[in-house]
């Protein structure tokens, strides 16, 4: 509903301003380039016709208006005069108690609000007398910003009406504008980004600019200080060029352009303290001047940085595509406002509002990219959030298994470690010898082991293994189990350490075990088994010792699933076992800081397990 009345309302001011009835029926122009002509002196000069607006661009030159009123039963006109920005405006009037003679009156930017003929903040301008004959008026302009003044005079009733008009059209911009910086205000505080912050400040920058040139300012400036208003309102023009210029850079940036054009329009920004600076000194045309320029050359700059735009399309949004359309409608808009500025091509009233409206264009567009941005950030922002609920619920889902696991195991080992207890007695107890007896307590140790392995890796996992260091000797260790398994005549030792390790003798103990078993299993019978005990420093400078185990097999295993837990090659289902032994054996090792790795030479593999010292 809102939307609409603005609508309405937008729609009433822009036709209602057509219809205004203009008394002016000539407009002529004369340029004193050396400002120094009266008015006794320029009335005689040769003025050129021209339709609607005054066009001189920048220039120190003044400018003089001859405009001729038709006749009318008006009493009083009002001599409306636009933009506010200009300097100063003098009106000669013919002298009626005096022919021949010129009354003269004062307006512009730089004189007091509270002293002007007309009390409006939106328009400069005179209240003049209505006559019965044509009469002839010259207007004297100058002004340190661009020469671009449209003059229309108006009956009075009709001049109310179209300040009416032009004052709504105005609190719709703000409205706009507002709303805008609203919105990026509060998407910058939700997802603080740096691009959406300075779009913030690019909002509040607009509408000070616009403040300012549409002379809203004046009313609020001291008496006493008239020239205040023209200082500020040019230090805005300044301002929001700067402001831009940084704003596309940074979305720009994103997209990886020509690092060339970005340099160039980094420097153009870095311009802006240079132009400040000659304002305050005295500069003021030739920094409104550069200012211009620098607008055209950015101009020239954004679109075909954005055509040279390289980043992935999946890595930004909106997509390039749709940044080089925007940016081809922001040059366009910003083109047609600035040209007349220029007074590089004919204007109407309309481009007037021309900057006001490429700046609502401007910003709408710069929307358009910041809420893209801003969906996808939001949609990231829900898939990050979904994917760790997700995550969180796996590590629960995890979490739970292995408290399950690992009070099942607990069971197991109690309830299996019993009965097992109970058939080694009663083994024992019975007259059973020689090779039955042997595979059957070969059996009882194999289960008996598989029960203890699967208990270690649940502590093991749980990080519930206390580690006590102290001194032993891996050579002894494997004399101990070289025994425990009667495989003597397999196994080529050696040994090249001189002292101890330091290290948790039942920890390494484990893993030789673990090494030894699975030599055993996964060798050709009656094999040798070359086991070698070496002093060995790492690359990153530790030293330690290196325990390998090396001896042939009749299928190679897969080197990168070797370690995984419960795998299992499979030719090696002859064999009792749930994969757990190696998987085990590495994680020991990397709980006592070293190291558990295979290598194969055709058909042979190597393990070789390194610890520190």
């Amino acid at each position: 509903m809102i939307s609409r009345i603005f609508v309405l309302l937008l729609c009433w001011a822009c036709l209602g301003n057509a219809y205004a009835t203009d008394l002016i029926i000539k407009r002529e122009i004369f340029s004193d380039e050396q400002g120094q002509l009266d008015i006794n002196t320029v009335q005689h000069q040769h003025f050129q016709p021209i339709d609607n607006l005054l066009i001189a661009g920048y220039t120190p030159a003044t400018q003089w208006m001859r405009i001729t009123i038709r006749p009318t039963s008006t009493a009083h006109i009002e001599l409306r005069i636009r933009p506010t920005y200009l300097d100063e405006i003098t009106l000669y009037s013919p002298d009626p108690q005096q022919p021949g003679k010129w009354l003269k009156k004062v307006t512009g930017d730089r004189h007091a609000y509270q002293k002007r003929d007309r009390h409006n903040a939106i328009t400069h301008g005179f209240v003049i007398d209505g006559h019965k004959v044509p009469t002839v008026y010259y207007l004297k302009l100058h002004t340190t910003s661009t020469s671009l003044m449209h003059v229309e005079a108006l009956p009075d009733d009709e001049a109310s009406l179209k300040e009416m008009r032009q004052h709504i059209l105005v609190v719709i911009y703000l409205a706009i504008m507002l709303w805008l910086g609203f919105w990026s205000a509060n998407d910058f505080i939700s997802k603080p980004q740096l691009l959406t912050g300075l779009f913030t400040f690019y909002q509040l920058a607009h509408i000070f600019y616009a403040l300012a040139i549409l002379g809203y300012l004046a009313p609020w400036t001291p008496t006493d200080q008239p020239a205040l208003n023209d200082t500020l309102t040019s230090i805005a023009i300044l301002t929001i060029v700067f402001i831009s210029i940084l704003f596309h850079y940074v979305l720009l940036s994103q997209y990886k352009p020509n690092r060339w054009g970005m340099r160039i329009l980094l420097c153009l920004a870095a311009l802006f303290p240079v132009l400040l600076s000659g304002l305050v000194i005295g500069f003021t045309q030739e920094a409104l001047k550069y200012n211009a320029y620098i607008v055209i050359l950015s101009t020239a700059l954004l679109f075909p940085l954005a055509l040279s735009a390289s980043a992935e399309e999946k890595d930004i949004a909106p997509s390039r595509r749709t940044l080089r359309i925007i940016y081809g409608l922001h040059t366009l808009s910003l083109i047609v406002s600035i040209l007349p500025v220029m007074g590089w091509s004919p204007a109407a009233e309309w481009n007037l509002n021309a900057i006001l409206g490429h700046s609502v264009i401007s910003a709408f567009l710069m929307y358009i990219i910041l809420q893209q941005r801003s969906s996808a950030s939001l949609r990231e922002s829900n898939n990050a959030k979904l994917s760790l609920r997700l995550a969180n619920q796996q590590l629960a889902l995890e979490r739970q298994k292995r408290d399950e696991m690992g009070y099942f195991m607990a069971m197991i080992t109690h309830e299996l470690k019993t009965p097992l207890s109970v058939i080694r007695l009663s083994l024992d107890a019975l007259s059973i010898t020689g090779q039955p007896k042997r595979h059957i307590e070969q059996s009882i140790h194999d289960i008996s082991s598989m029960i203890d392995r699967c208990a270690q890796i649940s502590k093991i996992e749980e990080k519930n293994i206390e580690i006590k260091y102290e001194a032993c000797e891996p050579a002894e260790i494997l004399q101990s189990l070289l025994s425990e398994y009667a495989c003597l005549e397999r196994i080529e030792l050696s040994t090249h350490i001189a002292t101890p390790l330091c290290c948790d003798s039942l920890m390494l103990r484990l893993i030789l075990r673990n090494l030894l078993e699975n030599a055993l299993k996964y060798s050709p019978a009656n094999s040798v088994i070359s086991i070698r005990i070496n002093a060995q420093t790492e690359n990153d400078g530790r030293s330690g010792i290196a325990i390998s185990f090396e001896n042939s097999v009749d299928q190679p295993p897969d080197l990168i699933r070797i370690f995984d837990k419960y795998y299992r090659e499979a030719h090696s289902s002859k064999h009792t076992g749930f994969g757990l032994g190696l998987y085990l054996s590495r994680a020991v090792a990397l709980s006592l800081n070293g190291s558990l790795n295979a290598s194969l030479y055709h058909h042979r593999i190597r393990f070789t397990l390194w610890l520190p010292n």
